[in-house]
């Protein structure tokens, strides 16, 4: 048995007049926009025998100006996908596929503080997604004992098709950027080439700032032989290629095992935390592996720079050498219980009793250097995926007992 399905819609649309005035009014064109309050003035004698008047008011000024050109977002969408049932009910599978459309996509777009704000709502460009999921739920029987799962995997990519009207990257924070063709979560970093190994091999205009072998040899994206915010590029995504679940439920008469694992490939994580930890030389705890493999001289090492003591940052700048992979495997959940016979139970008036072992996040296996790869200090999707050295998920072991009365 199979069902296919299909569906397109379209949503969004200009402002209605009524709620121009929430977007902007004609008194903004004013300097300042005031509203009745109350206001009390005392005096007070100083020592020098002037009075000084104290003044308490209340009352609103502009912090941001109207756009008359400002309309709703508009997102086309089409949906298609399939259901299939085999093997009597046995086998269960779901597939969907979408496309989805953004445009008129509403930002707080920067501009000149000297206008008297930082920024103003505007309609910036579109964006992008396509993305599927897959589903598999399964029942099987083996004499006494039972197996359900349920399999999940879902991807989903996405891009900015205009933003603008320019190609140019748009930066956000410390170490992100928007650009045409690029993921919304999209890194904007410097991108190391390895480390100098010779004296000969510093450019002259970095060894004037006293750039030497030993320090990290940046990518010289504009062939000008300085490095500055001209070579940073737009570079890999906090969002996963793929990710997903898989949870087992197994019963044998009384016993019950429940299995589930949490899935994520292909998405990148700024270790942010590795900034201080990464500073040989400086006063702050550094790790291992870098204090032992640091440069030390021609051929030693083309990963990890020389230990110097210094403030220029030329080793520490938002780059690369921090992005590291976020995949992993998680073993979100497993329990193990049992269901006491109900001639047992209805022995000591009751109706059913269980008893379970529990853990949550078991196990991780990931190569992510960090504490665990889905902790992040912003969840804004523009700025997922930066790890400052957060709190992991927490290990929780629980015995149980379920009574029936």
């Amino acid at each position: 048995m199979g069902l296919i399905k299909a569906g397109v819609g379209s949503l969004g649309g200009t402002l209605a007049d009524q709620w121009k005035e929430f977007f902007y009014c004609d008194s903004l064109d004013k300097d300042v926009l005031m509203v009745k309050g109350q206001k009390r003035t005392s005096r007070r004698s100083s020592n020098n025998g002037e009075d000084n008047i104290i003044t308490n008011g209340s009352g609103i000024a502009v912090s941001t100006f109207g756009n008359r050109d400002l309309t709703w977002e508009k997102a086309d969408q089409f949906d298609a996908g399939f259901d299939i049932t085999l093997f009597k009910g046995r086998v269960n599978i779901m597939a969907d596929a979408y496309y989805k459309k953004t445009k008129d996509l509403l930002y707080s777009t920067p501009i000149h503080s000297t206008t008297g704000v930082t920024s103003i709502i505007s309609n910036i460009g579109s964006m992008r997604n396509i993305g599927a999921e897959l589903t598999i739920n399964t029942h099987f029987n083996f004499g006494p004992l039972s197996w359900l799962s349920q399999f999940n995997i879902a991807t989903n990519r996405n891009k900015l098709t205009e933003l603008l009207g320019d190609d140019k990257p748009i930066s956000i924070g410390a170490n992100r950027a928007l650009q045409v063709g690029k993921e919304v979560g999209a890194f904007y970093l410097f991108i190391m080439d390895g480390i100098y190994q010779y004296d000969g091999e510093v450019p002259a205009e970095q060894y004037a700032q006293g750039i030497r072998a030993g320090d990290v040899k940046w990518r010289d994206v504009d062939d000008n032989n300085l490095i500055n915010d001209n070579d940073r590029q737009v570079i890999g995504s906090s969002n996963p290629y793929f990710s997903g679940g898989w949870n087992n439920t197994f019963r044998y008469k009384g016993v019950s095992l429940d299995v589930f694992f949490t899935y994520m490939y292909g998405n990148d994580v700024y270790a942010a935390w590795k900034i201080n930890t990464s500073k040989l030389g400086h006063k702050n705890g550094v790790l291992a592996e870098e204090a032992r493999n640091r440069w030390t001289g021609p051929g030693t090492s083309d990963k990890y720079p020389r230990a110097i003591y210094s403030y220029s940052g030329w080793n520490g700048k938002n780059s690369t050498m921090y992005l590291t992979d976020g995949s992993f495997i998680r073993l979100r959940s497993v329990t193990l219980g049992y269901t006491f016979p109900q001639r047992l139970v209805s022995k000591i008036h009751l109706k059913g009793l269980r008893v379970y072992a529990q853990g949550d996040n078991v196990f991780l296996c990931s190569r992510y250097p960090g504490w665990d790869p889905e902790t992040s200090v912003n969840l804004d999707p523009r700025f997922y995926g930066e790890d400052n050295d957060g709190v992991p998920q927490p290990r929780i072991f629980k015995l149980g007992v379920n009574i029936t009365f």
